[in-house]
């Protein structure tokens, strides 16, 4: 008599490898008609937006049915074909053109057909079940098809012994849904014939070492008219047992009422023999398996606890991620020392896991910092090693061992207060020094540090510290890139009669650099020059770069030569000198000069592949200066650049912007070309009021690039 199994464990027959894990598609066709009139929630997928009852061959071009050589079916002696005249279908294997759990792609099924002889009310109909396929070698090894001539009663033999599946139909309209059909394989699986069990609700097959959560489970899925799949323990005829694996599911009519339920039943005992010689040992093994998942898991938590400390580029936050990491999932509570440049503590801080005593850990870590012991911590705390466990911290014991890294032993009292038995101390090491220590503390409800912390401690150690290495790094390099920037983005001087405001804002990204500027120059002939520009590239090159470039610049403007002084000119010699220099950089920029003419002012401008100068007029206009035939960028080739020109009435108000102002993920650079000239019109306020104005429109939306802009309104005239 076979014992009872874990369904869990339990292996499935041979003839299943055939099958996808996937729920199977059932129909039932009138052989009389040839018509489809039920189908499952499978198969209604499987040819949707169609209503029952359907002839059988639309309803095999709406799935989109193929032979193994691609042929529609409907053009082909295919299954569905050949159980339409009572031909049973052992298995044939076809595709479909879409199932629900594939997206949409074709799917290969394996198809099982047999008329319903025998069964009360079904007599001239057939059942069809369209079960997924699973390894594709497989399919076509297992496409077999009936030999031509065959006498259909021997071919009837050899397609019922083809498949050991075994299927009932019980009927979903009767009180207790009633068996009215079963196959021979049911037969010979269980020992009852089809007039055996022809009005009997499946219960029959249970006993007493059926676990009634497996019957409970299919009460509760025919009650919600819903597809299930279940392993139970049932019994055969003679009595014995076997494990039995059930997939029912409902058959719908043309209405969307349940008519039938069809269950593809399996006998999954056939290795029971050789799993019970192994059972004791698979239970040992499970248990060594259940202690080594834990240990695994603990190492899998703090690698993916190093994971998210990597998700921030900021040391304070970073530190505090790692103490809320370990704590309370490694720790009751915990602190982080930090250390200086000759390993001395210059800081402490600390996390509970109970808020509530968060003030006591905060006033322990204060108190922490004179009673250490001075020295390296890695020598006097850790004894020159990366990791170590001390144990009874809050005790009266062992104080000798304790005054060798505390000078004030006082301190033992508050430790013991908050709870303290056993501690993992481990050096979080970057590029080989030791800048901070990590002391996870555990009170007595826990078990003390064992061996396996302390591995996981060490890899922690190392992780941890090279992201707080890496990220000290980043911080200072940003500095000395910032630094760097702010210096080239300096104030703009004050330019008498002009209305000026600059800005700057970094895009959405971590580099905090770029190769945006601008300048404002008051040149010796009284013009005002006006400049834009964006060097290719965020980065600490970049911003090198355009240094470079706002130096030459500005050297150019100045120039006594009235003709290098034009916008054209000046950046055509700006161009030579880059390629004279071997200044390995591509930028795009704007220069202008404004000229005081009478009462108004002129305005030059010249353009290197930058994003259009903005105007508006005094009367609330606004227009983009665009090129007709825009110039070369920088640093590409030599060009001779165009200067325009326009007269200016007083009042008017110009702006010059980077790309990163009218850059957006979600719109395209038109429409918010667009919505800067709108906020350029609406506003007629001071310059800084239009540069803020536009600078708030650009960061309500999000962009990865750096943005800057100048804005000059001109004087109102006296008159």
């Amino acid at each position: 008599m076979a014992q009872p199994l874990d369904p869990a464990t339990t292996e499935v027959d041979d003839h299943l490898s055939l099958v996808g894990g996937g729920p199977a598609g059932v129909l039932l066709i009138d052989l009389e008609t040839r018509h489809v009139i039920h189908a499952n929630h499978v198969a209604e997928q499987l040819a949707p937006h169609m209503r029952l009852p359907l002839p059988l061959e639309e309803w095999s071009d709406a799935a989109g049915l193929r032979d193994l050589d691609g042929h529609e079916l409907s053009d082909t002696d295919h299954p569905l074909s050949r159980v339409a005249r009572s031909a049973p279908v052992g298995g044939q294997a076809v595709s479909a053109g879409r199932a629900s759990d594939l997206g949409g792609r074709r799917s290969a099924l394996w198809v099982v057909a047999l008329p319903l002889e025998g069964a009360p009310g079904l007599s001239d109909q057939a059942l069809v079940v369209l079960l997924p396929l699973s390894d594709p070698r497989v399919r076509l090894a297992a496409a077999t098809r009936p030999e031509q001539g065959a006498d259909p009663k021997d071919l009837y033999g050899r397609a019922v012994r083809a498949t050991t599946l075994s299927f009932t139909v019980a009927d979903a309209t009767a009180p207790d849904q009633p068996l009215v059909w079963v196959n021979p394989a049911f037969t010979e699986t269980t020992g009852y014939t089809l007039d055996e069990v022809v009005g009997r609700n499946c219960r029959f097959l249970q006993g007493p070492e059926t676990d009634p959560a497996s019957p409970s489970q299919m009460r509760d899925a025919i009650e919600r008219n819903q597809a299930c799949r279940v392993v139970l323990t049932n019994y055969r005829k003679d009595g014995t047992p076997f494990w039995n694996q059930v997939d029912l599911s409902p058959v719908h009519d043309g209405a969307g009422q349940v008519t039938h339920y069809v269950g593809i039943q399996t006998d999954v005992t056939l290795r029971v023999d050789a799993e019970r010689a192994v059972a004791q040992a698979l239970r040992s093994e499970t248990r060594a398996r259940a202690d080594a998942e834990g240990a695994r898991a603990r190492l899998a938590f703090l690698v993916e606890a190093v994971n998210q400390l990597s998700g921030t580029l900021d040391v304070e936050r970073c530190a505090r991620r790692l103490l809320e990491l370990v704590t309370p999932e490694l720790a009751d509570w915990a602190l982080l020392l930090h250390l200086g440049e000759h390993g001395e503590l210059v800081g402490v801080r600390g996390l509970h896991g109970d808020p509530a005593l968060q003030h006591d850990v905060d006033d322990y870590a204060t108190s922490l910092l004179t009673a250490m012991r001075p020295g390296s911590m890695v020598d006097v705390l850790l004894q020159g090693q990366h990791v170590r466990v001390i144990d009874g911290l809050g005790s009266q014991e062992n104080l000798d061992e304790r005054s060798g890294y505390l000078r004030d032993l006082s301190i033992t009292e508050d430790t013991a207060r908050l709870g303290s038995a056993s501690a993992l101390c481990v050096g979080l090491s970057g590029r080989g020094t030791v800048r901070e220590i990590l002391a996870m503390v555990r009170t007595t409800d826990r078990p003390a540090f064992g061996p396996e912390d302390i591995d996981v401690g060490r890899d922690l150690g190392h992780r941890a510290g090279l992201v707080l290495d890496n990220t000290r790094l980043f911080e200072a390099q940003r500095l000395i890139a910032e630094t760097l920037q702010h210096s080239l983005l300096s104030e703009l001087p004050p330019v008498e009669g002009l209305d000026v405001a600059a800005r700057y804002h970094v895009g959405d990204r971590a580099a905090q650099v770029g190769g945006d500027f601008y300048e404002l120059l008051a040149l010796d002939d009284g013009s005002v020059g006006v400049a834009i520009g964006d060097v290719l590239g965020h980065d600490v090159f970049a911003t090198a770069a355009m240094g470079h470039l706002k130096g030459m610049l500005r050297a150019l403007a100045h120039t006594s030569d009235p003709a290098i002084g034009q916008p054209g000119r000046l950046l055509d010699d700006l161009d030579d000198l880059i390629s004279r220099l071997r200044i390995n950089t591509i930028a795009t920029a704007v220069y202008a000069r404004l000229c005081p003419v009478g009462d108004g002012w002129r305005l030059d401008w010249a353009n290197a592949g930058h994003p259009p100068p903005l105007l508006r007029l005094p009367d609330g206009t606004a227009e983009a200066l665009v090129d007709d035939d825009p110039d070369l960028l920088l640093g590409v080739g030599t060009a001779v650049r165009t200067t325009h020109s326009r007269m200016l009435p007083p009042g008017s108000t110009l702006v010059l912007y980077t790309d990163g102002l009218i850059e957006h993920r979600s719109r395209s650079i038109d429409q918010c070309l667009e919505e800067v000239l709108e906020v350029t019109r609406r506003l007629g306020g001071s310059a800084q009021q239009t540069c803020d104005a536009l600078f708030d429109a650009k960061i309500a939306g999000p962009s990865d690039d750096d943005a800057a802009a100048i804005v000059v309104r001109l004087p109102v005239s006296d008159a």
